[in-house]
């Protein structure tokens, strides 16, 4: 019986202690644009939102997320030249603070702790959600965001997806679903759609990010300087050279605690193999798909991938079992 107390005081007294360097992290960032950091689920996003965290944002896990109780539909489409209250309201109160237990900061996964209770003005919001993808436009249009789009390969993404049984099936159902979606950007890849419904496997994956991805590239050629794309697999060669020019292009201090963290989530030391961990081996993520997705399934993610006509990792060098190419192929 003693055994969770002591713990849950020791967390307590640990969180007390680190509050006030904490504290000073998150008083010193610039104040900014909330960033969003999205992109397919499987994509990275958990640890690229993990190495920005370190400047001092205020950091949040995936609000949109139905799992997290304070929305209710998975990859939600609004359009953006109309307002959505719900999503105003919950975007009003994430960027004033509230909704804590979000919260994806050192310390703050208990109510007790000072993160937690005691009052606090975020200066500037990260918010770190795949679910979030389809809102991109909105979210910067209407609440003045910078969002952050990371590509990952889709095999990588699909080979991850059938690792962990993730619902491709149930979400490529949700897309199918949501007319506005549909009719601003889908409608051309409606039967391929509907194709993969009767499925369950490497081509349903792909052709739920290939979805994502198509209007998720729209965004980003509406809106050429406020959502910007990032490779996964260039952010992985060279992570210390990567974040330093990102946290440049975002006006965020790097210093020297900020690279000691960097080293620390890039070394694979702990966490590596862990599906929702964020310490990683980095330089061996991108190509691991390449021993681990049977011919078969990468040739039908090639396929799909094709099919949807995006411009990344096109090239053949892509796709072998070999050496990588480019990371985002040639573009046509």
């Amino acid at each position: 019986m003693l055994a969770p107390l002591k713990l849950a005081a020791g967390q307590a007294w640990a969180a007390w202690r680190r509050y006030p360097a904490l504290r000073r992290s998150l008083a010193a960032v610039p104040a900014g644009p909330p960033i969003l950091v999205t992109g397919m689920y499987r994509s990275g996003t958990t640890w690229v939102g993990a190495m920005l965290a370190p400047a001092g944002l205020w950091s949040l896990h995936e609000p949109f997320n139905p799992n997290q109780g304070l929305w209710d539909a998975e990859l939600a489409y609004a359009r953006s030249d109309r307002p959505r209250p719900r999503i105003d309201a919950l975007v009003g109160d994430l960027l004033r603070g509230r909704h804590r237990r979000v919260l994806r900061l050192p310390s703050a996964g208990r109510w007790f702790t000072p993160l937690r209770v005691l009052p606090h003005a975020p200066r500037r919001v990260l918010v770190k959600d795949p679910s979030a993808a389809l809102l991109t436009e909105y979210l910067v249009r209407r609440h003045g965001a910078r969002a952050l789009v990371v590509w990952r390969h889709p095999a990588a993404v699909v080979s991850s997806f059938l690792r962990l049984g993730w619902p491709t099936h149930r979400l490529v159902a949700r897309l199918l679903a949501d007319a506005e979606l549909m009719e601003d950007w889908l409608g051309p890849h409606a039967a391929t759609l509907e194709t993969a419904l009767a499925r369950a496997d490497a081509r349903t994956g792909a052709v739920l990010y290939g979805a994502v991805a198509a209007t998720l590239l729209g965004f980003q050629r509406r809106n050429p300087h406020s959502i910007s794309r990032l490779a996964f697999e260039d952010l992985c060669a060279d992570p210390g050279t990567a974040f330093r020019a990102l946290f440049a292009a975002l006006d965020l201090p790097y210093d020297a605690s900020v690279a000691r963290e960097h080293a620390r989530l890039t070394s694979g030391a702990r966490g590596a193999e862990r599906p929702h961990g964020v310490v990683r081996a980095s330089a061996t993520l991108p190509d691991r798909w390449r021993a681990e997705l049977p011919p078969a399934d990468r040739d039908a993610v090639r396929e799909v991938w094709e099919g949807f006509g995006l411009p990344h990792y096109r090239g053949a060098a892509d796709w072998t079992a070999g050496e990588p190419g480019p990371e985002f192929g040639a573009p046509r």
